[in-house]
């Protein structure tokens, strides 16, 4: 879980706008497909501010080769994350 720390200080503190309901699904889209990451994975979310700090999220998580279920933890406390309180 070393590479945990690394994706959330990378995450940092942003002022996104997803919303928990959005967390909840794509959570479940990572969990059901074992993560692929890939952004064909959004396409619900391209015409929203959603889809690019998604995909942010996900190139960090990639980068450090996190398991699907480190990746759902990370979107359980993105807001947290974000909010810079973490």
């Amino acid at each position: 879980m070393e590479n945990m720390g690394k994706v959330i200080e990378e995450i940092g503190a942003t002022k996104s706008c997803i919303t928990a309901s959005v967390i909840k699904d794509v959570r479940k889209i990572v969990v059901k497909k074992a993560w692929m990451l890939q952004r064909s994975m959004l396409p619900s979310y391209r015409e929203r501010s959603e889809y690019r700090t998604l995909s942010r999220v996900f190139e960090i998580c990639r980068k450090y080769k996190l398991s699907p279920e480190a990746i759902a933890q990370v979107l359980d406390k993105l807001p947290v994350i974000e909010s810079g309180k973490w």
